[in-house]
């Protein structure tokens, strides 16, 4: 990956004759994002623009356009123009939300002290898990489900939840762009069977696998499994679940048997789909205030 100093000269180009851009905002794997003036409608919004000379990170910019465009009326970022730049790099542009991300968000709210409330697990992760089912009904594995890429956006601009990053997506019916042995997502998160036979393996069960992973991050204050990755990748493999009811005795100890099933170091022991899941954890946290 080209280091990221070398882009930061596009600021002032405009794209498309409409799309000033202005500070850069972000980076990732397919490319850097900045900030922009859209002059048709006078209004701020995010561009991403695929830098890497690289022809599978293009691809994978447009399937996550493809991934979004099909996601439109769910809590995935919204995709309003894809677009070239004038020296022919592709590059999406996306509503600019106005908040943080879910992991700065906790850091913050544990050290204030505070707690997750069933209420404030209920506002951020229904969304997400109604945004996923709509996913894995489209044949769509989103596989980099974890904090970061929760975007919880500030009341004054509106409220609500994000989505982030569809740019590691599986599309089911689609040509596999990972390596069948890579590994795709982070660490913390990676289902066992990802980590023992490669990206083949993942299919919608990973984000069932990962939703118990920010589950338990948000009530615990802590992943299941921490450490190198190769110590995580080991424990996730073998490892028994961990107690979320030893970590906070206030929880109702229906909690440890949904997380046994949903952190299943077998796909097929955990939860089939992820709307299940979400029914099944709404139910243990009723007793939680």
């Amino acid at each position: 990956m080209p280091p990221v100093e070398k882009f930061k000269g596009r600021s002032g180009q405009v794209m498309a004759d409409r799309y000033e851009l202005m500070e850069m905002i972000g980076s990732g794997g397919q490319g850097v994002v900045y900030k922009a003036y859209d002059r048709y409608e006078n209004d701020y919004v995010a561009a991403k623009i695929c830098e890497w000379n690289d022809p599978s990170a293009c691809e994978r910019m447009y399937r996550e356009a493809l991934v979004m465009s099909q996601l439109e009326k769910t809590a995935a970022v919204r995709v309003l123009d894809q677009i070239k730049t004038d020296d022919g790099a592709m590059a999406l542009v996306m509503e600019l939300l106005d908040g943080s991300d879910l992991a700065s968000v906790l850091h913050l709210r544990e050290g204030r002290g505070m707690k997750a409330t069933r209420s404030w697990v209920t506002a951020i992760l229904e969304p997400i898990v109604r945004t996923l089912d709509a996913a894995h009904e489209r044949g769509i594995v989103h596989r980099d489900l974890k904090a970061e890429n929760v975007f919880v956006i500030d009341p004054r601009s509106g409220g609500g939840v994000r989505l982030l990053d569809f740019g590691f997506a599986k599309l089911m019916r689609l040509p596999q762009i990972t390596a069948a042995e890579a590994f795709a997502g982070s660490p913390g998160y990676i289902a066992p069977e990802v980590w023992r036979d490669g990206a083949v393996a993942a299919d919608p069960r990973v984000d069932v696998y990962a939703l118990g992973v920010l589950v338990f991050r948000m009530l615990a204050g802590r992943l299941p499994f921490e450490g190198s990755a190769i110590q995580i990748a080991r424990e996730a493999m073998t490892s028994e679940r961990p107690s979320l009811h030893a970590l906070r005795p206030d929880l109702p100890t229906d909690l440890d048997a949904w997380i046994r099933q949903v952190l299943a170091i077998e796909p097929d022991d955990r939860f089939a789909k992820i709307v299940a899941a979400w029914h099944a954890l709404e139910a243990c946290l009723e007793e939680l205030y």
